[in-house]
């Protein structure tokens, strides 16, 4: 029979786990609201009976439990639904800045509306139309100059603002490489403190949120790909990061992890420093991977201002467009000066619209046809000046409402994964009151054992052998 002192021991064995697990609750009530925070969870074991298997032992009937002792300190996480947030979040964050370029565009463009591009080519078209009317009309060749000067303004606001958009995204890029590089250093400093605490036989349950915080939020920024590090077969806590094919953190690294930074590269349209992003030797470019920074890289060098060469981007449209114009009109009649949508003006006056021959209207019948002429070139592209400019319109609605759909559809499918993650990983105020109460319950129990141990124990050594006396 095992002595009586046993008893203690279960009992404090008790307190001890009782306390553990009232402990853990408290840290997850504590943290329901801190983001990236994992729920733990207290997972007990009994501990070894007494007394162990032997042909030495007593024969006592079967063996004596010996109380109970905390296995570890679990953080209820599925890997599974992590890799599944981290590949969705990062067509979030692409369709998201390819989806803000463009409507930044349509702004730009002031599409649909009365002062658009449209609404002023299509007011310049109509004034030649009725100057064809009435040729030799002072007011009417005046509306003519105006109207041009009106398309020139536009083209201008346009061409400068589609410049300053181009330069905002350029700068959004060294910002994101900014952050990713912070992030980097963030996750290899971490990934050495839960390395040291590990190899203590510890378990750093809220050092592995703090890091798979970070993760989430690169996730949104480019593809990221998290591999656990092992010495041999074993777990050293320690994870390696690649991004969009580039190792980004590694703990073989000098430092643990491969510097994010920007070089220049030529320039931008309005003659800026065009900002390439490096992660250690690796220049990452357009189509290198997904997230915020191939969207923003992908704003910059093919939606706003094709650096390809090929044209299609809508500052490379609007200056064909715009030079086009000022070639055809000034074949017919000197009208505008510039070359592009930057520098395009209107030199023409209402003297130098005055048919030589009174109500001679063929020079304003031929600039009135350009509209409709459907063998006027642009670029590789052969229509009319009216076809051409809906054509740049209707292509911008298109691709905006393209992004934004693939914008909130990614949208839904992280809401819907991190909700699932969350009925596994968030804390449920509800159900750890109801642990709150079985623990302290079991606590109080295990409290009472201690004092009825110690009335046995009392009655043992002081007052067994006074029967009698």
């Amino acid at each position: 029979m095992g002595s009586t002192f046993a008893g203690l021991e279960l009992a404090k064995r008790g307190l001890f786990a009782q306390q553990a697990a009232l402990y853990t609750t408290g840290h997850n009530i504590s943290n329901a609201n801190t983001e990236g925070y994992t729920r733990q969870r207290v997972n007990l074991t009994a501990t070894d009976s007494f007394p162990y298997p032997s042909i030495v032992n007593d024969r006592q009937a079967g063996q004596m439990g010996t109380g109970v002792t905390v296995d570890s300190v679990q953080r209820l996480r599925e890997g599974f639904l992590d890799s599944q947030y981290r590949g969705e979040n990062k067509n979030v964050g692409e369709f998201g800045a390819r989806s803000d370029t463009l409507e930044k565009i349509e702004t730009i463009m002031q599409e649909p509306s009365d002062s658009g591009l449209q609404h002023t080519m299509d007011q310049f078209w109509t004034s030649w139309q009725k100057l064809s009317q009435n040729p030799s009309d002072a007011a009417t060749q005046e509306v003519v100059v105006q109207n041009g000067k009106a398309v020139a303004e536009t083209f201008q606001f346009i061409s400068s603002e589609l410049k300053s958009l181009q330069h905002d995204v350029n700068d959004n890029v060294k910002v994101t490489a900014d952050s990713m590089d912070t992030m980097a250093k963030n996750i290899a400093s971490l990934n050495t403190q839960i390395n040291n605490v590990v190899t203590n036989g510890n378990t750093p349950n809220d050092l592995y949120d703090q890091r798979d915080l970070l993760i989430d939020q690169l996730s949104n920024l480019a593809d990221v790909t998290v591999t656990p590090v092992l010495n041999g077969t074993v777990d050293t806590g320690m994870v390696s990061v690649t991004v969009n094919g580039a190792t980004l953190v590694d703990p073989n690294l000098a430092s643990g992890y491969n510097t994010v930074s920007t070089v220049g590269n030529g320039t931008i349209a309005d003659g800026s420093p065009k900002y390439d992003v490096q992660i250690g030797s690796t220049t990452l470019g357009v189509g290198s991977g997904n997230g915020k920074l191939n969207g923003l890289l992908t704003s910059r060098d093919q939606i706003i201002d094709d650096l390809s060469g090929n044209g299609n981007g809508y500052l490379n449209k609007i200056n064909t467009l715009a030079s086009t114009l000022i070639n055809k009109v000034n074949s017919v009649t000197p009208f505008f000066s510039g070359t592009d949508a930057s520098d395009i003006d209107v030199t023409a006056n209402d003297a130098s619209l005055t048919p030589s021959n009174p109500g001679d209207n063929t020079m304003a019948l031929q600039v009135y046809s350009l509209k409709e002429d459907p063998a006027i070139s642009f670029g590789t592209t052969t229509t009319s000046f009216d076809d051409y400019t809906r054509q740049i319109i209707s292509a911008l609605g298109v691709e905006t409402q393209d992004a934004q759909r693939l914008r909130d559809n990614s949208k839904i499918l992280v809401n819907d994964v991190d909700n699932r993650r969350q009925s596994v990983s968030g804390v449920s105020l509800d159900e750890e009151m109801s642990n709150m109460i079985k623990f302290q319950q079991a606590y109080n129990a295990s409290a009472r054992m201690m004092t009825t141990m110690d009335d046995v124990l009392d009655k043992v050594i002081n007052n067994m052998g006074l029967v009698g006396r």
